[in-house]
């Protein structure tokens, strides 16, 4: 071998010296990832502003740009990105099944290993695939409940939170009686911000669903769906609820009944974190859902949220990365503190969960889910929202027939 001259041992040296420089420098970030999130609470923005800069900090070469909406917003927003085709590359919101059906998700067995995928609580996994095939994972979930004030319910006279629809109306009765027009005897919020949960939990207890799983097919206007229409009149003309149900929010009634002015209410996981956050003095009991009658079996309505990821050339790795990262331990931890006292979605941190949720946790296996599976439920759940109030003033059947005409068009995909 020849021996290198001063000249190429110079040049070589001079090479090693750039290589020092370039292996020392930051590695510069050559994918660039866009986040949507909801706004669980105001401390969500603080917590995913240090989980994206130690995440950026572990990996120099991924940026990412984030973007944290309100519900409202995300809600509107989230509608709007396959029509304009401008998907983030990773959204977490409250459906994903459309986007499924349009082919623009990756498969979660793509992103997590199936240890990872195991963590995750087989209910909520059963509930995050579009025809057989996981495409989203859970990041928290709800469960509702019978919540009462105490002292206005028991102080009317009443003894035992109700089982059926007939004892709501007793314990209505007896409240209205007590304290006329200063206390609404159950709130039924039946606005636009989550007029498909109200119903829904109601018409569970009778046997009620959106849409038919074993038989595949939309049942809307079902016989146990319209009686459970006409029931909600029926208290309502009665005046046992706050007036106008289908203008008023889930937020409108939260607030009222933090006020003492309801006694009973329909409520879910987070409803303690959220008497505190109004600083209520409000002394609850919370109670399994009452059923139609004595037959029917008492149901709580299961309620999760989404993490996906979109396909686009070049970002897998990087969505991977980011996914896996926001559901280590800590980093998860702090995911569910900052959303305020959701049921956590892994089963790892359901054995180190707040006393206060235990109740809710007991209630999962008696759950119901929306048909968020179906690539549909997105638009069908739009028009349910706007529109299932309107039964309460309008003609019910009319009103579930419209709604029912409406998604068999959407079809089931």
């Amino acid at each position: 071998m020849k021996r290198p001259t001063k000249r190429r041992i110079a040049a070589l040296a001079s090479l090693g010296l750039v290589a020092a420089a370039l292996a020392a420098a930051p590695a510069q970030a050559n994918v660039t990832i866009k986040v949507v999130t909801p706004n669980y609470t105001d401390a969500m923005p603080a917590y995913y502003e240090d989980l994206n800069a130690r995440f950026m900090a572990a990996n120099p070469t991924i940026k990412v740009v984030h973007e944290n909406l309100s519900w409202d917003d995300i809600l509107v927003k989230g509608r709007t990105f396959i029509s304009t085709k401008s998907y983030p590359d990773v959204l977490n919101l409250n459906t994903f099944s459309e986007f499924a059906a349009e082919g623009l998700l990756y498969k979660t067995s793509d992103l997590f290993t199936e240890a990872k995928l195991s963590d995750f609580v087989t209910a909520f996994r059963d509930n995050s695939k579009y025809n057989g095939v996981e495409y989203a994972v859970p990041d928290l979930a709800s469960a509702r409940m019978f919540f009462i004030n105490k002292a206005l319910f028991y102080g009317a006279g009443n003894t035992k939170i109700p089982k059926t629809w007939a004892d709501v109306t007793a314990a209505a009765k007896k409240i209205k009686a007590k304290y006329g027009s200063k206390v609404y005897p159950l709130a039924i919020p039946l606005g636009s911000e989550e007029a498909q949960a109200e119903f829904q939990i109601w018409a569970g207890g009778n046997g009620g669903r959106y849409f038919d799983e074993k038989n595949k097919k939309w049942v809307i206007n079902s016989k146990e769906n319209l009686e459970t229409l006409n029931q909600l009149r029926a208290w309502v003309k009665a005046g046992y609820t706050q007036p106008n149900p289908a203008s008023t929010n889930r937020t409108d009634a939260f607030k009222l009944f933090s006020q003492g002015r309801v006694a009973m209410i329909n409520a879910s996981v987070f409803f303690p974190s959220t008497l505190k956050d109004y600083k209520s003095k409000v002394d609850y009991g919370v109670a399994p859902f009452p059923s139609a009658n004595a037959s029917k079996k008492p149901i709580t309505l299961g309620v999760q949220d989404y993490f996906m990821a979109f396909k686009k050339e070049g970002n897998k790795d990087a969505v991977s990365k980011y996914l896996n990262f926001l559901f280590e331990g800590k980093n998860y931890a702090g995911f569910l503190k900052a959303a305020g006292g959701f049921i956590p979605a892994t089963k790892s941190a359901s054995t180190e969960v707040d006393s206060s949720l235990l109740p809710f946790i007991e209630q999962l296996p008696n759950a119901i889910f929306y048909p968020g599976t179906l690539g549909a439920w997105g638009p069908v759940v739009a028009k349910i929202t706007t529109q299932i109030g309107t039964g309460i003033t309008k003609n019910p059947k009319t009103v579930l027939d419209s709604l029912q005409k409406a998604a068999e068009s959407a079809g089931t995909n």
